[in-house]
């Protein structure tokens, strides 16, 4: 009897685990960005192939996106899929508060839309602005603008090219930009409403 149990009790440990494991990337109270280290600790899968990890189902929970790594991670339970460098707008620091202030927004926001013929190749757009984004700005008399995407090059070939030649320089009006092969990654493993944690810069 002993025997039986043994294997029961493991089995039942370890689904109570992966359940927990795969939980934390979907709990809206956690936040990696407390401790970016934390997906130092992830285990990495980040050199498979995207079809590898598509014939597994495996399904990215959350996106992260370092300010201060200039990286962007898909992340699934506790697995690190991918990890892509990144630009950002052209004022990084802080938080996006005002239409045209090229800045990239902090906090936790979704995926609430995808856009497959974007004049930035491919696009996965965030819900920024929130309710209380929206609040702030108007308590300012101001717009706080809208559009932020993860996104690749420009669609046009001359505009991208010259795009290219700066990349990962931040370029972008407050998006996160990556190159086409990496959008075209991006958008194929990620699904609408999939969390999206921006980390602001530290000391800021």
């Amino acid at each position: 009897m002993k025997k039986t149990l043994l294997p029961l009790i493991a089995l039942s440990l370890f689904a109570t685990n992966s359940f927990a494991a795969g939980s934390k990337a979907l709990d809206k109270s956690f936040r990696y960005c407390q401790d970016i280290s934390q997906v130092d600790k992830l285990l990495d899968r980040s050199r498979e192939s995207v079809d590898r990890l598509q014939a597994e189902d495996l399904t990215v929970e959350r996106i992260v996106v370092s300010k201060d790594r200039k990286e962007l991670y898909l992340i699934s339970g506790e697995t690190l899929l991918k990890v892509y460098p990144v630009a950002f707008g052209r004022n990084p620091v802080g938080h996006k508060q005002f239409e045209g202030d090229n800045k990239t927004p902090e906090g936790l926001y979704s995926i609430d839309y995808k856009n497959p013929q974007s004049q930035y190749t491919k696009a996965l757009h965030v819900s920024y602005p929130n309710k209380s984004d929206v609040e702030f700005a108007k308590s300012q008399g101001k717009s706080a603008g809208g559009d932020i995407m993860i996104h690749g090059l420009p669609s046009e070939e001359r505009k991208g090219q010259a795009v290219g030649l700066i990349h990962p320089m931040n370029w972008t009006q407050g998006c996160v930009a990556v190159t086409n092969p990496e959008i075209e990654e991006i958008y194929s493993l990620v699904k609408e409403k999939t969390l999206i944690e921006i980390c602001k810069m530290s000391g800021n």
